[in-house]
């Protein structure tokens, strides 16, 4: 049992070391491939501000959520990015 256990550790780590030597001149090369996108048609929505707890049993996904609904949205089918998180309030803006 020893030996099956040393043997898939030597494996693993083997793997491990082998990602640690590629060149990271495939990374420069991956990042210089990326192209310039226009946001000409980016419709921005309403930004709200949500009544948060901040404590530490209350996310504040909850609140946005809380929010949503009582706004008349779906959460489930309504998108939306996060502005801010302060003390008491969270601002999000649906798109």
């Amino acid at each position: 049992m020893k030996k099956v256990f040393l043997g898939m550790l030597l494996i693993a780590l083997g793997f491990g070391t082998m990602s640690l030597t590629i060149s990271s001149d495939n990374v420069i090369k991956a990042s210089n491939c990326q192209k310039e996108i226009e946001a000409d048609n980016l419709a921005a929505g309403p930004t709200f501000t949500a009544p948060w707890l901040g404590d530490c049993c209350e996310s504040p996904l909850v609140a946005i959520h809380r929010d949503i609904v009582n706004r008349g949205y779906n959460p489930a089918t309504t998108n939306y990015t996060i502005n801010s998180v302060g003390t008491n309030t969270v601002t999000y803006t649906i798109y």
